[in-house]
């Protein structure tokens, strides 16, 4: 479990009421990883929200030639699963953990509570994983035109 305190402390959770952090104080699940131990497989069941607390993720891509692919590090203070949490589905890479790690899991079931009883600080919450799910878009966009100026060099 999480203190309300440590909550507060968060950028992710700065402006949210008392009484929201004190409904995800309770329902926040927390989990300890050691360095490059996983958090989720690529292909398994997604749907829950992880806020990384402490340490970082390491999330990877296998290439078909079964080699993994950094696909980058996310820091403490952020989110990771957002695809799965906001679309269901399968996980689409690997996340692991990169140093000792602590995490607090948000199910699904546990948010879509939080949305009806504290909707106002849910949009801000939603706007917060939009905001990290466009600049991890926009962060492939470079790194994909990059690939493609390299490609473009050597023909």
């Amino acid at each position: 479990m999480i203190e309300i305190g440590q909550l507060k402390q968060m950028q992710s959770f700065q402006g949210i009421s008392d009484n929201a952090l004190s409904y995800l104080a309770g329902v926040l699940q927390k989990r300890s990883y050691q360095d490059r131990e996983p958090i989720f497989n690529e292909g398994t069941a997604g749907g829950d929200l992880y806020l990384v607390g402490q340490g970082a993720v390491r999330i990877t891509k296998r290439a078909k030639e079964g080699e993994a692919q950094n696909l980058g590090v996310v820091p403490a203070g952020r989110f990771v699963g957002i695809m799965t949490f906001l679309s269901g589905g399968e996980h689409s890479a690997d996340a692991g953990a990169k140093g000792e790690s602590v995490l607090y899991l948000l199910d699904r079931a546990s948010f879509d509570r939080f949305v009806e009883e504290y909707p106002a600080d849910a949009v801000k919450i939603l706007k917060l994983i939009i905001d990290e799910l466009v600049d991890s878009l926009r962060g492939m966009n470079e790194r994909y035109i990059d690939m493609v100026n390299y490609m473009w060099r050597w023909r």
